[in-house]
């Protein structure tokens, strides 16, 4: 097994009125496709994955000029109550390897008016055909185990008093059809993510099904994973993974504060359910990107920051230590990024024995960088 190199283009449209102060429309999409090394490997999934990038680039270039078109009409009718439209559509790598590739598109919806609206949705494919995975390819038999191992998860990381009935979660994968799901193959297990009104009238909920506490439930082509591994992270949303010897799961999650009149963030916190640990900072950046790595030498956060949003856009990297107790332990910044390319598009991080990465310091492009003992990138 050897992990894959991926390359991630971000895209970034803008619309302003002639007789308005504030901006009319902001639209935002990023997409996904193999390195070149790794198409050369693998030219099923690459030719999978171009094609996938085009249709997003289309579909968010056709909302873009409809959202223009509507916002035109609202600020025609509607001055004072005005609010910029804005969409966004996040692809995050969630597993590449030679065995799977697992997408996560993070999306987001605020039409002015118009209750704004968010859903996560994975993407599976095997690496060596592009062939798109369900959920039978991956896991035996969907049913009554798996709901229950689901529920487990879901009442170990939230008050259970929110579901709709003591069987809600049953309830759900019994009447679920299989396209109906929205989940990830990750290196540590299965990922669900329910949306708003599925189990319970709150928001969102996220559960992550463990491969070694439930090894009866999956292929066991599946529960080969390497060593070392990244995986980016949605902002908001629970990642599930083990960082102590007692066989559970523990939370952590990344939360950007974001100024709407200064259109960028102020601050950022990190938080572990392992005694509740919680980590603050004021950080000014346009959008943070962050990344849990799993090394040889333990487990950290990467929160790459963005300072700039159009051209190349220039990042500082703060890294955090997760220890088995769960608390979040700064060890230090360092200017750099994941490594620039052409149109927008840098390489992902996924490696964290070769990470490649900008020395914004150093005016080094495409240097490769390994995961330190304290979670710092060393040359």
């Amino acid at each position: 097994m050897r992990i894959l190199t991926l390359e991630k283009a971000l895209h970034t449209y803008y619309e302003w009125a002639d007789d308005y102060d504030g901006m009319l429309v902001r639209s935002e999409h990023s997409c996904v496709t193999l390195g070149q090394a790794d198409t050369d490997a693998y030219p099923e999934m690459a030719e999978v994955l171009s094609q996938i990038a085009t249709m997003q680039d289309n579909a968010m270039l056709d909302e873009f000029d409809n959202m223009v078109s509507f916002a035109r009409e609202e600020l025609a009718s509607n001055r004072d109550g005005f609010e910029t439209y804005v969409s966004t559509l996040d692809v995050q790598v969630r597993r590449a390897d030679s065995l799977v590739i697992s997408l996560l598109s993070d999306s987001y919806s605020d039409y002015g008016q118009i209750e704004n609206y968010r859903a996560l949705h994975g993407s599976n494919y095997d690496t060596q055909s592009g062939k798109e995975l369900v959920l039978t390819d991956v896991i035996k038999y969907v049913n009554n185990d798996l709901a229950l191992a689901v529920q487990e998860e879901l009442t170990a990381h939230m008050w259970t008093g929110d579901f709709y009935s003591e069987y809600a979660v049953e309830d759900y994968f019994a009447n679920t059809p299989y396209d109906g799901f929205s989940w990830t193959v990750d290196y540590t297990g299965v990922t669900f993510y329910f949306a708003p009104g599925d189990l319970c009238d709150e928001g969102a909920m996220t559960a992550t099904v463990s491969f070694a506490k439930h090894p009866e439930l999956f292929y066991e082509k599946y529960m080969s994973v390497p060593s070392e591994y990244t995986v980016e992270l949605p902002l908001d949303t629970p990642f599930f993974t083990q960082l102590d010897a007692d066989g559970e799961f523990e939370e952590i999650s990344v939360s950007g504060y974001y100024d709407e009149e200064r259109e960028h963030y102020t601050k950022y916190g990190i938080y572990t359910d392992t005694d509740g640990q919680y980590y603050e900072e004021e950080c000014y950046a346009y959008d943070f990107h962050p990344y849990f790595v799993k090394a040889t030498s333990g487990n950290y956060l990467y929160l790459f920051c963005e300072d700039f949003d159009e051209g190349i856009r220039q990042m500082h990297l703060i890294v955090f230590s997760l220890s088995e107790d769960g608390s979040v332990t700064k060890s230090g910044e360092r200017n750099v990024s994941p490594s620039w390319l052409a149109d927008n598009k840098f390489i992902v991080p996924t490696n964290p024995g070769n990470f490649i990465l900008d020395d914004a310091d150093n005016g080094i492009e495409k240097a490769s960088f390994s995961v330190g003992n304290d979670g710092m990138p060393s040359k």
